[in-house]
């Protein structure tokens, strides 16, 4: 066909000539002159390709004495390595940058299919593509060249001040020689889980990928300046379980930065190459992009295969790591709200819409969440790259910072919660301010009855009137030992404004405080009723360590006051043997509730056996021998009641119960935060004529009355 072209061409140049010698004229020649190179140039080309001249090759008379890995094994840390020895590297070019999307640098592989080793080299000159097109194989000269470090990566280049630069356009052809072979690159298929530094600037396909929903809609690059911008490739399996990601990089020069991404799943072909930690994608062109098939759906892998009890049951005291692969989804319903300012970047789910049996805090790094999760809304969450610990006390998810919990990226937070687009009203759960103390009800919607404003805060606003402090303010329940702290964030829209006076009912989100959504959270409609004070007097009354059996001590706590007093928050402290610190970790009383007049035994394994009684908590904690304190503290940690002197060993002191016990005087009616051994009745086997009653061994279970006041 070109010759074809040609023949005619030249029949039509001859014409003009014809035409020349008649006329002689001007403008005939310069005509003439310009067809005459259009011919020649066109007898050096194919149909549509001005790119690669069909000439004639010769054959660099060069044979490798290196290889791509051992030339990156030259290279050690402290700057460029000169190459001081004749030695040739040879590799295919697997790179281009006909599109501008890679820039003034070429990668190389060992092998046209499956390599085993690549390598970046750093070139001061653009459109490298015209000599070094994608297959050609090259003979790189090193002597003279470097070995560096740049970004994370081993390259090749020239070397600067203990860096590494570009090899010049005018050196080019005294350092790199093509070679007339042009073979057909066959992309390495790998997945994105396997990706390593070994492949690094290979030519690698990804297969079953998609951009993430987030980057959908967007084009490559931006339209409106020249900076680089990442995209996200997913990774999913054939049931469309979302695996990894990868970035995708894309230079603000390339052609093709305008288009808009494909929304399908397939395959990608690019450069694999990083900077420093993070692995990153370089497209050669959008040719090498072929999402072809329709896209995974994020809901078919938001399928829930746990309970959100079961997730919180994970939790022992540490950081919790889902891990990658045990794809836990749960199900539950949103309850909390940031329309009005309140629940700042955080989303508040529990796992019923009535009667819920656990709820959970999530991080999330954005605001106005009320616009993408209403309360109500149904939504799952994928635990896959979560963890999960305590945050002030409240079982908390999100993204890790050593043993913290921080906030999910905003960019990421569509990959682990999925809003179904179904929306049901929630019903809080009815309890009262005792309740409120109750763990179970944790991170999740309550209505509280029959609280009030605390007397001292009447006339206060929900955080200040003025500024945006935080605020706490108190509620109560006449006759209720208890208080309920209801907290406000101070960018809140209702911050500012009075507290409602009178009584009713409260509606939040309960953690360790009641978080409300919005000001009409509060319901006061009847009036305020003036409480009479209430002191809770929870008493230590009897110490026993039985002669016959040391795992049947226990200590005894007495509620001598007239209203009920739940005790969660509350501790026992021990200190043994003089000691000044607590012994361990303390024992917590959460969840006990002691009613007016009633008891509650702390005791060791054996005491239900010798005193066919079944103690409120069952603990070895209880090892008290004759010369230990124990320290009763509210959940404010304020010391109500104490046995013993911290600091001192009761050995020989008026307080030394050695195999025996030590009773409260029933004329004691309250709790003393300071030991008073007047208060105190004292058996023991010791012969210590200090305590009440010397050489008197108390035997289980017929010395002692426990329960019995």
């Amino acid at each position: 066909m070109v010759r074809r072209k040609n023949l005619l061409l030249s029949k039509f140049i001859c014409k003009i000539l014809k035409i020349k010698a008649m006329n002689n004229n001007k403008t005939v020649l310069k005509i003439t002159k310009f067809l005459l190179l259009i011919f020649l140039f066109a007898g050096c080309v194919k149909d549509g390709d001005f790119e690669t001249p069909n000439v004639d090759c010769t054959e660099p008379q060069l044979t490798a004495t290196t290889t791509i890995q051992q030339v990156k094994a030259m290279y050690t840390f402290g700057g460029a390595k000169i190459i001081e020895t004749d030695l040739i590297m040879e590799g295919y070019v697997v790179s281009s940058d006909k599109s501008g999307n890679i820039y003034k640098s070429i990668s190389i592989q060992d092998k046209p299919e499956n390599p085993t080793a690549a390598i970046k080299i750093s070139i001061n000159q653009t459109n490298i593509y015209t000599k070094f097109n994608v297959g050609r194989k090259i003979y790189v000269k090193l002597k003279g060249l470097a070995v560096g470090y740049s970004f994370g990566s081993v390259q090749i280049g020239v070397a600067t001040g203990g860096g590494l630069a570009g090899i010049l356009g005018s050196e080019l052809n005294k350092y790199i020689l093509r070679s007339c072979e042009v073979a057909e690159i066959i992309p390495k298929k790998v997945a994105i889980a396997d990706l390593n530094k070994s492949m690094l600037e290979m030519l690698i396909e990804i297969e079953n990928v998609q951009f993430k929903s987030g980057d959908l809609g967007n084009s490559y690059g931006n339209a409106g300046n020249t900076e680089t911008v990442n995209r996200v490739l997913e990774s999913t399996d054939n049931s469309c379980n979302f695996l990894d990601e990868v970035i995708l990089r894309n230079s603000g020069f390339a052609s093709f930065k305008n288009t808009v991404l494909p929304e399908g799943k397939g395959s990608v072909v690019a450069i694999f190459s990083n900077y420093y930690d993070d692995f990153q994608l370089y497209l050669r062109d959008t040719d090498d992009v072929k999402l072809t098939a329709a896209r995974c759906d994020y809901s078919s892998s938001f399928q829930p295969n746990i309970t959100l009890k079961s997730v919180k049951e994970m939790y022992k005291g540490s950081l919790v790591e889902f891990g990658i692969s045990n794809n836990y989804v749960f199900e539950g319903f949103v309850i909390s709200s940031d329309e009005h300012g309140s629940f700042e970047k955080k989303l508040v789910i529990q796992d019923a819409v009535e009667n819920a049996t656990a709820g959970i805090q999530i991080l999330i790094g954005k605001t106005a969440n009320f616009e993408q999760y209403n309360v109500g809304d149904k939504v799952l969450v994928k635990l896959n790259k979560l963890y999960m610990n305590k945050k002030e006390s409240i079982l908390t998810i999100g993204f890790p910072k050593a043993t913290a919990i921080v906030e999910i990226e905003e960019t990421q937070i569509a990959d682990f919660i999925y809003n179904s687009g179904e929306n049901f009203t929630i019903i809080p759960k009815e309890i009262s301010i005792i309740e409120t103390l109750n763990p179970t009800f944790e991170n999740t919607l309550v209505k509280v009855k029959n609280v009030q404003l605390a007397q001292n805060e009447l006339g206060s606003a929900f955080t200040y009137f003025s500024g945006t402090n935080n605020g706490f303010r108190t509620l109560e329940t006449c006759n209720v030992s208890a208080k309920l702290s209801v907290f406000t964030n101070g960018k809140a829209t209702f911050a500012n404004k009075l507290f409602p006076q009178g009584k009713g009912t409260i509606t939040g989100v309960l953690s360790n405080v009641l978080e409300l959504r919005t000001p009409l959270d509060v319901q006061f409609s009847e009036a305020f009723e003036a409480c009479v004070v209430l002191v809770p007097k929870i008493m230590i009354t009897e110490v026993a360590d039985p002669n016959n059996n040391v795992s049947a001590r226990f200590v005894e706590l007495y509620n001598a006051g007239v209203g009920e007093v739940n005790l969660t928050g509350w501790k026992l402290n021990k200190y043994l043997n003089g000691a000044t610190t607590v012994s361990g970790s303390a024992l917590a009383l959460t969840g006990i509730v002691i009613p007016a007049g009633g008891f509650v035994i702390i005791a060791g394994s054996d005491y239900k056996i010798l005193f066919d009684d079944i103690p409120d908590i069952e603990t070895t904690y209880i090892s008290g021998n004759g010369d230990d304190v124990y320290e009763l503290v509210n959940n404010t940690g304020a010391r109500i009641d104490i046995f013993g002197v911290i600091g001192v060993d009761g050995n020989g002191t008026n307080w030394e119960y050695l195999d025996g016990r030590a009773v409260r005087k029933t004329s004691i009616s309250a709790p003393n935060p300071i030991f008073t051994i007047s208060e105190w009745i004292i058996y023991s086997a010791a012969s210590n004529s200090l305590i009440t009653h010397p050489n008197s061994p108390q035997y289980a279970p017929a010395g002692f009355n426990s329960r019995v006041r």
